[in-house]
């Protein structure tokens, strides 16, 4: 893989995409509940507050983990291009680690707004 290619694809290549669709979500917040465009989960489509409050909080949990990732990625991509990395263990790594970023960093989100959710709102 390039050297460019590297510094492109990994963590921060999800980060990137996190940060793009938290800024798109905090800029054109969806205004109503619908199945397109938005945090949609049964907890947050219960009602326009929780649907706000959920996507609210969701589109800047994005940035942060998006921001996380970028620096996770540029890290780890300097590591690699760092140490002595055999080519066939780097070319099964570094497909590993950008899968399982995306997925974990979905499972976090899905799981901080979904307590943000039940702590604020199952206390009225």
């Amino acid at each position: 893989m390039s050297n460019t290619m590297n510094w492109i694809i990994g963590p921060q290549l999800i980060g990137i995409i996190f940060l793009i669709a938290g800024f798109i979500g905090i800029k054109f917040p969806p205004k109503k509940i619908n199945q397109l465009y938005g945090y949609r989960s049964p907890s947050s489509m219960k009602n326009q507050q929780t649907w706000d409050e959920a996507n609210r909080f969701s589109n800047r949990y994005l940035v942060r983990l998006g921001s996380i990732l970028i620096i996770i990625g540029l890290l780890t991509t300097f590591i690699f291009n760092a140490a002595i990395v055999p080519i066939k263990s780097e070319a099964l790594l570094r497909p590993m680690l950008l899968i399982g970023t995306a997925i974990a960093s979905a499972v976090i989100l899905i799981v901080a707004t979904e307590k943000h959710l039940t702590k604020t709102f199952d206390k009225e």
